[in-house]
């Protein structure tokens, strides 16, 4: 008997490998969030497979979240209507599907937190995953009736669950909040506590999360962090050298491997000083003083307006984020300077600049500080 040659009777590999899940998952477990992101489309097996929670935390075991880019939008939309994303991967620049979708009219990020952005487009919230494409819309809240801040909490390595705070202000004339999450686990908003005193001059929608709280700065008393898992709001250390507020300007609240990282100017003196929150949050301790002046050598163009005028009185710098890179005591800032984007390696004191077909060096007039800044991590997580 001759063998059936029908094609509906061939099987061919990939469809082998694809109905094997053992040998599709091995085979799935290798790649990166990113090149995960088009298999999800491709079938309904493959999506099943990549989208289940056990393949997903082992892949995030193999690859925890990394720092990949930048979201940056303008806060002077004359100067630039659309979200740009600048890819922080030297000599393989990531290039997302999602550009017409974040430049929706309206369109807003609120917070960015290891992977995942919480987002605003009209009267919608919603927590969407840039890595994969994938979005989940958050119910309403009754608590979002008045004035009120929306924080996103994840860290994909300790729960594949992620939290939104909701801080919304009871009363205009005293500092009363009263404080809602959304569990992605449950899927519903409840009342973490009763209303809590806060200082007036909390910036509730700036948060910083890390070591499962989110953080918060003031202008005049330090700030406050929200502990996510007892549910209560505590006072910050106070950040250094903030009595001495003619002489200093604040430049940068952000994390880094589990450490909180303040950094404040002197332009007087031309530098910067980074500190770190110590592990029992007793307080800051200095890590760095960055002298300007190295960078002034390498790229000019930061001090065409130091010292010309009092409006101009320090150099056209502005820290965008600062990492690890490698041992704790080795840290990377990534600074904004007009038409450039660079890596500063503290320790080292090498400089390197991030290569951006959109902003070239020749085009001196772009300077980052004009931009809210938000992270992007590479995650497979699940929203």
């Amino acid at each position: 008997m001759e063998p059936n040659t029908d094609p509906q009777f061939e099987t061919t590999s990939a469809e082998k490998v694809a109905g094997n899940e053992d040998l599709a998952t091995e085979i799935f477990i290798q790649l990166s969030a990113a090149s995960l992101a088009p298999c999800l489309r491709v079938s309904k097996l493959w999506l099943s497979f990549i989208s289940n929670q056990t393949f997903v935390l082992r892949h995030t075991l193999l690859y925890p979240p990394f720092f990949s880019g930048l979201f940056l939008i303008p806060r002077q939309t004359i100067q630039c209507s659309e979200v740009h994303y600048l890819s922080l991967n030297q000599g393989k620049p990531d290039k997302f599907p999602f550009v017409t979708f974040l430049n929706s009219r309206g369109f807003q990020i609120l917070h960015s937190c290891n992977g995942l952005l919480l987002c605003q487009l009209g009267l919608l919230n919603y927590v969407f995953n840039p890595s994969t494409c994938q979005l989940r819309v958050l119910p309403s809240c009754s608590y979002m009736e008045n004035k009120f801040a929306l924080n996103l909490g994840f860290d994909p390595l300790a729960s594949p669950d992620y939290k939104v705070v909701c801080v919304q202000k009871l009363d205009s004339q005293q500092p009363l909040y009263q404080i809602a999450i959304y569990s992605s686990q449950t899927q519903r908003w409840n009342l973490s506590q009763e209303p809590v005193f806060a200082p007036n001059d909390v910036a509730f929608k700036d948060g910083v999360f890390c070591n499962d709280a989110i953080h918060w700065l003031t202008s005049t008393s330090g700030g406050v962090y929200y502990d996510l898992k007892t549910g209560i709001l505590r006072e910050m250390p106070q950040p250094p050298r903030q009595e001495e507020e003619s002489q200093y300007k604040f430049k940068y609240f952000g994390k880094s491997q589990g450490y909180l990282l303040y950094v404040i100017s002197r332009p007087l003196l031309n530098h910067y000083e980074v500190f770190k929150m110590k592990e029992d949050y007793s307080g800051w301790d200095l890590k760095f003083r960055v002298n300007l002046n190295v960078l002034i050598a390498k790229i000019p163009t930061m001090a065409r307006h130091f010292g010309f005028h009092p409006l101009f009185s320090e150099c056209e710098c502005d820290v965008l984020r600062i990492n690890h890179a490698g041992s704790d005591e080795d840290m990377e800032i990534v600074l904004s300077v007009p038409g450039e984007v660079v890596f500063f390696n503290l320790k080292k004191k090498t400089l390197t600049k991030v290569q951006d077909p959109v902003f070239r060096s020749c085009d001196v007039t772009i300077w980052y500080k004009t931009y809210s800044v938000y992270e992007h991590f590479e995650t497979l997580s699940l929203i």
